[in-house]
This record gives structure tokens, C-alpha cells and sequence, in this order.
């Protein structure tokens, strides 16, 4: 039965003031999910769209050829995209503030703020009471690395770049795309990324059939990528660290990284923070620089949250946007 709320709803819905006041509710209600609670545990963590994804491209994979990796990404993909975007549009004919309330829950699955950063407060703490193998142990939940190889400075990198990367992967990209296509767009991300983790890599038995996944995740990232190197030349200007530098950097050494997307926000911190930043036999971007400290990780965490609220400006401003010139709620 719909709502008289729903109702109410529809026939203003059309107004584009409307429209950014739900938008940015929904937007800020996500982020204070994240920032109080964080991420989901126990059952909540069996339905939630990035772990329901990898079951599925888990289940299904097969070491075939690249269309079999075409159909694994859209099976994986789509159905639950599709899902998570027509729960709360249900319950919003239902009860309006029960449906924006999920929308904002399932929104927040998309993103992450807290886990990262408290990953990277935690590691600065046991590096500054010399407490390396814990610092280490935490740092091995979040890189593929072997960390118990690595020294002071490029354990203390290691956590950098994943700070950096995390910064595009798991929050200026959804909610980029949030800010152009609603749900779905922020959905997609997430999941595009989820497969890319799953079955995107080098070599058997995964290259044929992960191409795609691959391809998929360096596209929607592309835009995002390039935009965290002005975000973070703004927040380090802002917070009074190397802005101009940052920018140099980026644009000079981001190719320094394999990958397409990761290299720019990566030579961003590098050069905002004066440090090198520098995966063994792999990359090592920003090399006339000073090796990172613990201090440099302070920094890199003041920078991150400065870069954190001025993305929030930039989606809300590019929401408000895209609401006027189409005023559909998506």
C-alpha cells in the first residue's frame, strides 16, 4: 500500500530544491552512518552488496575465456546492483523516511571513511611506541605485500599508499558517481572494484577470464583518479603542506605506478608530504625526496581528512548541478 507521504512526495519530487534537500540528507545521513558506526557486522555483513558479489563471481568462476569474463562481471553485477536499488525505492512508497534511511544505509556500503583511517591511526600508534610487529601485523590486513620484510620507512609507505588509494577507491569514486547516477552509479562502482579484486589479475587462471573485470574498474576510475590529485593540491594548500608540489608530482610521476588510476592520488600525497613513496622492485615515486616518518603518516592523515571534506563540498555542489539540469531522483 502506498504511503500518503509517498504521494506527497511524488508530486514535489519534481521540484529541484526538493530534490537537493533529499539528496544532501541522504548524503551527510550516509557519511554519520560511517562515522559512528562504521562497517557492518554479523548478519549484516552476509547482505551486504560487495560480499554477496564476490560469492557470486567466486561460485561462477571459471578459468574460460575473456566472454565467459564478460558474463561472470554482469552476473555478478547487475542482479545486485539492480537489488540494492529497488529495496529502497519500495520502502520509500511505503514509508518515505524508512526508505530514505536505507538508501542512505545501502549508500554508505558503497564507501568507506573510518575503517581506513582508523587502520592507518592504529598503525601510527604502535609505530610511534616502537611497536613494529604490531604495526606490521595491522598493516598486512590491508596490503598484499609481505610486510615483515619491509623496513620503518616502507612499512610506514606501504600504509601511505593504501591511505591515498583508499581515498579513490573507496570514497571520491562511488560517490562521484553518486553525485551523476544516484545509487546505481555509486552501486556499479563498488562492485565494478569488488570484481576487479576478485578475478582482475595477471596470469593464469585468471587473465582471460578477469580481463574484463580489469578494463571495467580502470574506466569507472579514470575521472575520479585524476580529480583526487586537484582535491588533495586544494587540501594541501589548505592545511599549509607542498600544494604546488603535490600537483607537480602528480602530473610528472604518476605513471611511476602500474596502474592506470592508482599512481595519481599516490604521487599527490608524495608530494604534498615531501616523501618517497616506494614499493620494492616495483615503483618508487618522488625519489629526490625524504623518506617517510611517522610524522609523515600524521600528516598523511590530516591530509586525507581534509581531502575527505572537500570531496563532500565538490559532490554536493555537482549533485545540486545535475538536479538542475535533470530533476529526477534516481
Amino acid at each position: 500500500m502506498v504511503s500518503e507521504e509517498y504521494k506527497a512526495c511524488e508530486m514535489t519530487m519534481g521540484s529541484a530544491e526538493v530534490l537537493i534537500q533529499y539528496y544532501a540528507a541522504i548524503l551527510l545521513t550516509s557519511v554519520l552512518i560511517d562515522l559512528v558506526f562504521g562497517e557492518p557486522k554479523g548478519i549484516l555483513m552476509n547482505i551486504h552488496p560487495v560480499i554477496l558479489c564476490g560469492r557470486i563471481s567466486y561460485k561462477l568462476f571459471r578459468p574460460y575465456g575473456r566472454f565467459y569474463g564478460i558474463f561472470l562481471w554482469f552476473i555478478s553485477v547487475i542482479p545486485i546492483m539492480i537489488a540494492f536499488y529497488l529495496i529502497p525505492r519500495l520502502l520509500i512508497m511505503v514509508n518515505t523516511i524508512i526508505g530514505i534511511v536505507i538508501y542512505a544505509y545501502f549508500l554508505k556500503l558503497t564507501f568507506s571513511i573510518k575503517l581506513m583511517r582508523n587502520y592507518a591511526r592504529e598503525i601510527l600508534r604502535k609505530v610511534e611506541l616502537g611497536n613494529l610487529n604490531d604495526a606490521r601485523a595491522l598493516t598486512q590486513e590491508i596490503v598484499r605485500r609481505n610486510v615483515w620484510e619491509l623496513d620503518y620507512q616502507h612499512l610506514v609507505s606501504a600504509v601511505i599508499e593504501s591511505l591515498a588509494e583508499s581515498f579513490v577507491d573507496g570514497f571520491l569514486s562511488p560517490l562521484f558517481y553518486f553525485a551523476l547516477f544516484g545509487l546505481p552509479g555509486a552501486l556499479l562502482q563498488r562492485l565494478s572494484n569488488t570484481m576487479d579484486s576478485m578475478v582482475g589479475y595477471k596470469g593464469w587462471p585468471y587473465e582471460r577470464v578477469g580481463w574484463f573485470s580489469a578494463k571495467m574498474d580502470t574506466i569507472v576510475n579514470y575521472v575520479p583518479a585524476r580529480l583526487s590529485s586537484v582535491i588533495i593540491m586544494t587540501a594541501s594548500a589548505i592545511i599549509g603542506l607542498d600544494w604546488k608540489d603535490s600537483m607537480k608530482t602528480a602530473i610528472l610521476e604518476h605513471n611511476r605506478v602500474r596502474s592506470t588510476n592508482s599512481g595519481w592520488p599516490m604521487a599527490s600525497f608524495a608530494g604534498a608530504l615531501n616523501i618517497i613513496l616506494e614499493k620494492v622492485g616495483v615503483y618508487r615515486v618522488n625519489n629526490n625526496a625524504q623518506s617517510p616518518s611517522a610524522t609523515s603518516l600524521w600528516l598523511a592523515i590530516k591530509l586525507f581528512d581534509a581531502s575527505i571534506i572537500i570531496s563532500l563540498a565538490i559532490i554536493l555542489i555537482t549533485l545540486t548541478i545535475r538536479v538542475l539540469l535533470v530533476s529526477l531522483f534516481i
